[in-house]
Parts: structure tokens; sequence; C-alpha cells
């Protein structure tokens, strides 16, 4: 069983935490120790507890503290997730995938992904590192999704889709398939994406 903390306190990261323990509550054997959170907003004080697990200090604090430690970044703002990232160096960072979530043997995904409750990952797609796929949202056979995406709850990235870095999908949102969204795109809630979107477009 491996050290594991997360890095945000919010409600994502105990979105997080409650996936960590549902990983352990569906293996024969628990994979994660969970020691914590760590956070930079000052309203949490090192040694706080928050249901049920301790506060470990700042972000450096916790790296200090625990060098040795798995981290999960449960932070949905795309850049602020990369930033954390470099300022973690050194540690490992595992995809956390909820046991209910369904993802094809022929999928690619990298360290630091996250993969909620009811999402389905079709054949041939490829999730790039520290992208959020919300819960019940699909990708599509063969898209593409780059690095640090944030594809939110109910959302459906349809076949053959090219997503670049740092793309933001609100809820409930969907494309056609075989569309290019450039990189810094957002996508707002419920938006249909009917043709190629440029760098940093808004839908």
């Amino acid at each position: 069983m491996r050290d594991l903390f997360v890095v945000g306190a919010g409600g994502f990261g105990r979105e997080a935490i409650w996936t960590v323990e549902r990983i352990n509550a569906a293996s024969p054997e628990p994979q994660w120790n969970i020691i914590g959170y760590a956070d930079d907003d000052p309203k949490w004080k090192k040694g706080d507890n928050f249901e049920g697990y301790p506060i470990l200090g700042t972000v450096e604090e916790a790296s200090r503290d625990n060098p040795g430690a798995s981290v999960f970044v449960a932070i949905g703002n795309n850049v602020k997730r990369a930033d954390l990232y470099r300022r973690l160096r050194g540690h490992d960072f595992p995809a956390i995938i909820d046991p209910t979530s369904h993802i094809s043997p022929t999928t690619d995904f990298r360290h630091g992904t996250f993969i909620a409750a009811g999402a389905v990952i079709q054949v041939g797609s490829e999730l790039g590192k520290f992208t959020l796929i919300g819960s019940n949202c699909v990708v599509g056979h063969d898209a593409v999704v780059g690095d640090f995406v944030n594809v939110g709850p109910g959302t459906v990235v349809a076949g053959g889709v090219k997503v670049g870095n740092s793309v933001s999908f609100f809820p409930n949102s969907a494309t056609m398939p075989w569309i290019t969204i450039g990189e810094g795109a957002k996508i707002n809630c419920g938006a249909r994406v009917m043709e190629d979107v440029p760098a940093g477009g808004e839908i």
C-alpha cells in the first residue's frame, strides 16, 4: 500500500479522496494509504482535520515532509494544475480511475489523469497527462485529448476529435466527430460544437 496525499482541500479534493476510497474498497487489498490534504489557502492550518483526513500544510510543506508519497493534484483550473505539476516534480503522480468507469484496453492515458464515476472511454482514444474526465462523460473512439484538459460532467467528446492542451469543457457540452479544438479553448455549459474551434476560442 502506497502513501498518497491530495493537493486541494476543496470539492474536487473531496471527490478525489472518495474515488480513492472506492478504489481501495473494490480491490482485493487496499492500494492507497491516504495521508491527507495539502493546500496553500491560509484558511487551512497544518494539523487541522478535514472530513477525517489531516491537513498536511502547504504544498511545499507536504512535499518536504512526505518525499516518497504519491500525489494527486485535485485542482480543476488547468493553468494552476500545470503549475503544481512543475512545483511537485520528483513525486509520483498516479492516474486515479473510478472503478465504475469503462475504459477500452486500447485507450492510452498518462500520469495525473482522473476518470470519474460512470465515464466511458472508447477504443483507440488517448488522454494526455493531468487530464480530468468528469462523471458520466464519453470520450469517443480515436479521440485525442491533450494535456491539462478538464472535461466537465456529462460531456461528450465524439469520435476522432482532437483536443489541444489546456482546453476546458464545462458540463453537458458535446462535439461533432472529427473536429479539432485548439489549445486553451473554452467550451461552455451545454454548448454544441459543430466545427473546429481555434486556439483560445470560446463556444
